[in-house]
């Protein structure tokens, strides 16, 4: 067995294992403890995370975020992956910054040298668009790690400028136009609510609440309609179906009527901002809003801004 066969094969080896004893590698492959050192070594560099334990009884210990087994990928599956790659690093915030950096390092080391050119040639007329928010949210990784590990946590968290505190579990984190949003079940008030990442200030994981399962949680999520919901039904043109196609929400869903389009859907109480914000984006585009109410809303959106317009000076 020549080096290369015998570090796939260690790698294998090592990876099924939390810990192992320089002795374990000498006797299977039957090499000096000199020649197993380096093998080992070589192994760290290759990224298997090992680390040393110190003492009478010293042995290696393998991270938890250990190496996967090899997979061979050809060219065109690089490319993909690679371009994968280039759409969530384009966010001002991802849970996996710093493997996306660590993974271009590794593409740059065994990409052939033609496939480089044809990488660089592609980005130049490749384009993924994303909206690019300058709003940072810093705890999407524990966030990603607590829908996993199914962990209740204590939550601050910024609302109209006021810092409020809810207790829950985190069951679903989802991105729209370069945003991150969080699904959250409130254990107090039973109910789901969808908190915008970049407002959370920080998470205290507490194991004085029961948790859920996860499978529980998202079975809940169906259930984010309340009592005294408003239902709406909004009327738009074509262009109007292009604004539903970029932004549109859970709660929302859309019908061809003839030539026009029927926007169905609902809001909760205390939605009511966020609603009335979101229709006026359509503009000319919509043709009938109902309820009366939302109408309303809108109108009186429009005329705050008009007030706001008509107040401020001009030069």
């Amino acid at each position: 067995m020549n080096k290369a066969e015998r570090l796939n094969d260690m790698l294998q080896f090592i990876n099924g294992k939390k810990t192992f004893n320089l002795k374990d590698i000498m006797e299977r492959y039957r090499i000096s403890k000199s020649t197993a050192i380096r093998d080992i070594q070589s192994l760290e560099r290759l990224g298997m995370p090992i680390y040393t334990e110190q003492g009478r009884h010293g042995k290696y210990v393998v991270l938890d975020n250990r190496i996967l087994n090899p997979i061979i990928f050809n060219v065109d599956e690089m490319y993909a992956l690679y371009f994968a790659m280039q759409t969530l690093s384009a966010y001002k915030s991802n849970p996996f910054e710093y493997e996306i950096l660590k993974l271009e390092e590794k593409f740059n080391k065994v990409l052939p040298n033609q496939a480089k050119v044809r990488i660089e040639r592609m980005k130049q007329f490749l384009q993924f668009e994303v909206t690019n928010h300058s709003n940072v949210s810093p705890h999407l990784r524990a966030i990603i790690e607590g829908i996993i590990e199914e962990s209740v946590y204590l939550v601050s968290y910024c609302k109209q400028k006021e810092t409020i505190q809810m207790t829950g579990q985190f069951m679903r984190l989802s991105s729209k136009f370069g945003q991150w949003y969080a699904t959250f079940y409130l254990i107090d008030k039973k109910k789901v609510q969808v908190l915008r990442c970049d407002k959370i200030i920080s998470l205290v994981s507490t194991d004085n609440r029961s948790s859920m399962k996860l499978e529980e949680l998202l079975s809940l999520e169906q259930h984010h309609k309340q009592a005294g919901a408003t239902s709406f039904s909004v009327m738009v043109t074509e262009e109007g179906k292009d604004v539903y196609d970029k932004e549109h929400y859970p709660s929302m869903s859309i019908e061809a009527v003839g030539s026009e389009y029927l926007i169905t859907g609902y809001y909760n109480e205390g939605e009511e901002e966020f609603i009335s914000s979101y229709f006026l984006r359509y503009g000319k585009s919509l043709i009938s809003v109902h309820p009366a109410k939302l109408q309303e809303l809108m109108k009186d959106k429009l005329l705050s801004t008009l007030k706001h317009l008509d107040g401020m000076h001009v030069e």
